[in-house]
């Protein structure tokens, strides 16, 4: 943890006081600059949050990466951009951090650790996906997914390097769960109360979409402006509220759990999404085998459950039925009744003709779509005539980039999930605690690691759209041996 000035070496506390006063009258002056030149009043609040935050990140780097956590997952600076002209927040801050760990490394000597694995296993996948630029149709596409993979995984090796208490563990959940009330509690008051055609600062989008057979209908779709990728980050949270729900031992805290559970919970109803209510099945029955509750307290779960129910529109049921459509097929060669099952049905198909056809390379990083059509006419069962996606985040990375980038990635996910793995096993039998039980470590570890299957899961029915989600939540696995390691002082998880 930072220290406070005092124990700084006595060279340094002289030169800390001028840095942060300069710091101090620089922003000053900015800030004064920028109530001149902004007129706007949310404008203006959001570069005065910056700011702030910039300065809070800079006095206690641990803080800045739950404001980097909550940004990341809120879409806050992209849709302060898109939506009210503010200036970018992200890259800036994203450097600031960096900047801060370099000071905290010279100030007190506290060199960054933790981080070389998991920058080795991204370097790796990114540099097989950069190099398809060679043979890429598009390379401009390459070029620009090259890019923000990068910003990415600067972001995974910062959130390794802070991650290092269980604390800061503890503080990153309850982040991740304050994201999930905002965006949740947006999203169900908008679905609720029907007002669809307010955005809610671009906070709650929501697209009228195709539900059911002849229904169209408003589907909640968020900061992120499409249904299915809503639902899955909001997917990851419902594990982590059910884990404070259960465990958490103060009745304030829990009370919070219980809401933060009911809005996600009804937020990814409200998405309409089938591979998130897959994915939400399969993550409550991992989550009674690794993280079982009391019996009172999944006695409670089961009645909220049936509670929520009478929220869920009978039209989610009527699309939930279609999931059938998919093993009702006669052929392979007959298309599902459900126009976008048989869209979707196409975009899987041509995948496994570019894997195909570009075995060990791949067509090119983020090239799929420029791939698309010319596949798909040979096929004839996608009327659409634009760009598409794989809707398939596996067989998306094994046509762009073959089986060398499949196996990267597998590599990578791999490296993440075992660290999770092992640091779960280390805390739940340190001390030789009696069978059965765990400590309250691995139950939010356990929690985490359902979470994040639950989003690779659902990542089976859409494609990688939105990655720095995705990256976020592999960091915050990588960051979990640090925890062991400072926690328990195990050099050596595996």
């Amino acid at each position: 943890m930072l220290r406070s000035i005092r124990s700084f070496p006595q060279q340094t506390r002289f030169w800390l006081p001028v840095f942060f006063g300069v710091a101090a009258l620089v922003i000053g002056l900015g800030a004064g600059l920028l109530v001149i030149g902004v007129p706007d009043a949310l404008k203006l609040f959001v570069i005065v949050i910056g700011l702030f935050a910039f300065v809070a990140s800079v006095a206690r780097v641990e803080w800045g990466l739950l404001v980097l956590v909550f940004i990341t997952y809120t879409r806050f600076s992209d849709i302060a951009i898109k939506y009210h002209g503010a200036p970018s927040t992200a890259k800036s801050f994203i450097f600031l951090l960096l900047f801060a760990i370099l000071l905290r490394w010279a100030a007190y000597g506290e060199k960054p650790r933790g981080w070389v694995r998991p920058a080795l296993h991204m370097a790796i996948f990114g540099l097989v996906g950069y190099l398809t630029i060679l043979y890429a149709v598009d390379p401009q596409r390459t070029s620009n997914a090259s890019m923000d993979y990068f910003k990415d995984a600067i972001i995974v090796v910062i959130v390794a390097i802070l991650m290092q208490r269980v604390r800061t563990l503890r503080q990153v959940v309850w982040t991740l769960l304050a994201a999930g009330i905002f965006m949740g509690t947006i999203s169900v008051i908008q679905y609720v109360t029907g007002t669809f055609t307010n955005n809610y600062w671009g906070f709650a989008q929501a697209p009228i979409e195709h539900i059911v057979g002849e229904t169209s209908g408003h589907r909640v779709s968020g900061p992120i402006g499409d249904p299915n990728f809503y639902a899955q980050i909001m997917l990851p949270l419902i594990p982590l509220a059910l884990d404070r729900l259960w465990n958490e031992k103060k009745r304030g805290l829990r009370l919070i759990a219980l809401f933060t559970l009911i809005v996600c919970f009804l937020t990814v109803i409200f998405t309409f999404s089938r591979g998130a209510f897959v994915a939400m099945i399969a993550m409550f029955g991992v989550m009674l085998l690794f993280n079982p509750p009391r019996p009172i307290a999944l006695a409670i779960t089961i009645l909220l459950g049936l509670v929520l129910i009478r929220f869920i529109p009978n039209e989610y049921s009527a699309r939930m039925a279609t999931l059938t459509d998919f093993f009702s097929q006669e052929t392979s060669t007959t298309p599902p009744g459900d126009a976008s099952i048989r869209g979707r049905t196409s975009e899987i198909l041509v995948g496994l003709m570019m894997f195909r056809d570009h075995p060990i390379l791949g067509v090119g990083y983020n090239n799929y779509p420029v791939h698309y059509q010319s596949y798909s006419r040979q096929l004839g069962l996608d009327p659409r005539i634009e760009q598409r996606s794989a809707h398939n985040l596996y067989i998306e990375i094994a046509a762009e980039t073959g089986l060398l980038g499949l196996t990267a990635f597998g590599i990578l996910v791999f490296g993440a999930l075992r660290g999770l793995w092992a640091t779960w096993k280390m805390f739940r039998n340190f001390n030789k605690i009696p069978l059965g039980t765990t400590v309250p470590q691995a139950k939010i570890i356990a929690a985490f690691g359902v979470g994040l299957i639950g989003y690779l899961m659902a990542g089976m029915f859409i494609h990688d759209a939105y990655p720095r989600f995705l990256w976020m939540l592999i960091a915050i696995a990588f960051a979990m041996p640090n925890i062991a390691r400072e926690e328990l002082g195990i050099i050596h998880l595996w």
